[in-house]
């Protein structure tokens, strides 16, 4: 999609969907108005991110090794699991390890474990050589869709509501626009994507 659209442009949007007249030119100006939206602006940005599989945002990388779990029983990821690799700097979340073998096989089990260092995220999975498919952080406004961009500005005016307004009920109905836009986000992300046709039942597959 081909549009100019910026955190400013998108932080005076939020304004509007509380009724807030005031614009600002940047995030970092004297106002109210102004100091909530940067407040909020990456937070929101980033929930956002998280609650849905956003194509525009979808990366696949091959996972950085750590380590391959020991042999040893003793091994606390003995018996679970054989390999760690590093969670990816820029990662939001995690959606999948890629299966070799493509959509019509099962789904690569991972979890995700913080290492001893109690610092560091780090991934779990039996596969070898895994390649990660993640929510990256996307920070650009140019990538964004526009169901994206609606739904950033939604969730940024429930945040700054109350402070701007003082009305807990126009708050309350910022979350609501949300959710709305968020149950929406499957059917608008589908119009550039084309999913593989429905699996088989196990049963079927084991035919």
């Amino acid at each position: 999609m081909a549009h100019t659209i910026s955190a400013v442009k998108i932080g005076n949007m939020a304004l509007s969907h509380i009724g807030d007249d005031s614009t600002i030119e940047s995030l970092t100006e004297d106002s109210a108005q102004a100091a909530q939206i940067n407040l909020w602006y990456d937070y929101a940005r980033v929930q956002v991110l998280e609650a849905f599989d956003w194509s525009f945002s979808r990366k696949r990388q091959i996972l950085a090794p750590l380590e391959t779990i020991s042999d040893d029983a003793t091994d606390p990821a003995y018996y679970e699991w054989v390999y760690r690799y590093q969670y990816p700097s820029d990662c939001v979340v995690m959606r999948k390890i890629s299966n070799p073998n493509g959509w019509a096989d099962d789904a690569i089990p991972f979890e995700i474990e913080t290492a001893e260092d109690n610092q560091t995220r780090t991934i779990f999975t039996n596969m070898e050589d895994a390649i990660g498919v993640y929510t990256f952080d996307a920070d650009e406004p140019t990538l964004y869709s526009a169901h994206f961009i609606d739904t950033l500005s939604a969730l940024l005016a429930h945040r700054v509501a109350f402070s701007l307004t003082g009305s807990r009920q126009v708050a309350l109905d910022m979350m609501q626009l949300f959710q709305g836009m968020i149950r929406a986000a499957p059917a608008q992300n589908a119009n550039e994507q084309m999913s593989p046709p429905p699996r088989d039942a196990e049963w079927v597959r084991g035919r």
